[in-house]
């Protein structure tokens, strides 16, 4: 999908504009093409390539947050920066609109912090393009776009949202050397979780099928034998990637696509649900303060949140906003877990949000997510019955928290500068070695590429991310056991 960001008119260079200071966007990556051609990358994917020759090249290195406008343009605008003939005055009257993203006029710097916010604003506009509105975009938007708008699964978790477990779908160091499937499925074992094996397992919104496929590889085939995999998306695409991989795999598998929030299937029909990255896709609803208060919802919709509020009694506190968002869907889906869940049942749910606050939204190519309420949704559980447990996700995988992979950012900017030289390049979580091994020659060609240490909020905000255990009561026995020089001792519980 292309980015759907409005077309601008060039910076006019007014005297206030050159008045102002000039600063180079942070971990700005540059690859030097030829002996005089270097490359650079705007923000929009729909704009080409910048192609700079030496004075081009020149022209960005002077821009270091002290220099002003005017000294650029006397000192670069009419002398040509480029193999495609723009002088420097075509540049410095496009490289600070939000379309571009490659530098920053202003009196002030835009942060004193690198990874700050405020750097965030100077792109603001580039997200509502991306997201095709501005605010709320209305209570079946996210439905409407993954039932209609995704007509393909190429390319997708590359450019239009990319999640924690496809940038850790091939072994990475900060895994253990493991794959996200391979160690969700070591995790879910530690938790005995594959004992009984569960007859009918469920994945919701399996993506590509790359956990299926990599969960798989933790299984002997004996403990696989017997279970069937079963995936439901509300994507028609995925699905045909998602049966591939988990036939190579050697799943039993089958598929349906369906919303999450009305799961087809039988009354306590099922042992394990698996639900990755998905809670942020389901219904939002912008409630008043005022139908909170008088308990008549303005629409069906709200209405039938308004009524999860009240009968859950959940704690909103005094200060409620005038107008906030609600996850409807995620709420409703957790009803449809403990109707769908055999007793003894167990879903494990894996999605970014907060505890306490409001879900904010989170602009992406195409489509708003929100932010998941997990007090809400906790305190839903434990309504329904749920024993659930909560933790954040790299506590629960174990994470190696000093690991250092590369910027997603420069990710995004290795792939063009790939795909321009004809080349192949998979957005993934890399480290300095695997990073070297997978460009090669490439690499010593390349200026800027920068590494976060994987807890770093700055590189995926991965302690966003929390994992809800869930079980429903009332399974039969469990065997435990005490390990004594060797021996195994069996009890139920």
């Amino acid at each position: 999908m292309e980015p759907t960001a409005a077309l601008q008119e060039p910076l006019a260079m007014t005297e206030e504009v050159l008045k102002l200071r000039a600063w180079k966007m942070p971990d700005l990556l540059v690859y030097q093409r030829a002996s005089d051609e270097w490359w650079l990358t705007p923000l929009d994917d729909n704009l080409p390539l910048i192609r700079l020759n030496r004075v081009g090249i020149e022209l960005l290195l002077a821009i270091d947050g002290q220099i002003t406008v005017a000294v650029l343009l006397a000192k670069f605008g009419k002398w040509v920066c480029g193999p495609d003939g723009q002088t420097g005055q075509w540049h410095l009257e496009r490289w600070s609109l939000p379309r571009y993203s490659l530098c920053y006029y202003g009196a002030e710097p835009p942060t004193t912090n690198r990874h700050g916010a405020k750097w965030d604003l100077l792109l603001q506009q580039v997200r509502e393009g991306w997201s095709g509105a501005q605010g709320f975009e209305g209570e079946h938007h996210l439905s409407e776009f993954h039932l209609q708008d995704i007509t393909s699964h190429d390319g997708h978790f590359d450019t239009i949202e990319t999640t924690v477990s496809h940038l850790f779908r091939e072994p990475c160091e900060a895994l253990q050397g493991f794959t996200y499937g391979r160690l969700l499925a070591k995790h879910l074992r530690r938790l005995g979780w594959w004992t009984p094996k569960p007859r009918y397992l469920l994945e919701v919104g399996g993506g590509l099928g790359f956990v299926a496929r990599e969960m798989a590889k933790e299984l002997l085939p004996f403990e696989r034998r017997g279970i069937r995999y079963v995936f439901l998306d509300i994507t028609r695409p995925f699905l045909k990637s998602q049966f591939a991989l988990a036939q190579e795999a050697g799943w039993s598998r089958s598929g349906m696509q369906a919303n999450a929030e009305w799961l087809p299937l039988r009354d306590a029909s099922v042992d394990l649900v698996i639900d990755n990255e998905n809670l942020a896709d389901m219904t939002p609803v912008r409630l008043s303060r005022h139908e909170v208060a008088s308990g008549k919802g303005a629409t069906p919709l709200h209405q039938e949140a308004v009524d999860w509020i009240r009968r859950l009694r959940l704690p909103l506190g005094h200060d409620l906003p005038a107008e906030f968002i609600f996850n409807l869907g995620p709420l409703r889906f957790l009803a449809e877990l403990w109707r769908v869940l055999k007793p003894g049942g167990r879903a494990i749910l894996i999605e970014f949000g907060i505890e306490e606050g409001w879900p904010a939204p989170v602009k992406l190519p195409g489509h708003t997510e929100y932010e998941v309420q997990y007090t809400h949704l906790r305190h839903a559980a434990r309504w329904l019955g749920f024993q659930e447990q909560y933790v954040p996700l790299p506590q629960f995988l174990v994470i190696r928290p000093d690991t250092r992979v590369l910027c997603t950012g420069a990710a995004y900017t290795i792939q063009r500068f790939c795909q321009a030289e004809g080349k192949s390049f998979a957005i993934r979580a890399y480290t300095e070695a695997e990073l070297a091994k997978t460009l090669g020659e490439m690499l010593p060609k390349l200026v800027g590429c920068h590494y976060h240490e994987i807890i770093d909020p700055a590189w995926f905000g991965l302690w966003d991310f929390k994992v809800l255990l869930l079980e429903k009561p009332g399974g039969p026995p469990r065997p435990s056991y005490r390990e004594t020089k060797g021996f195994r001792w069996y009890s139920q519980k």
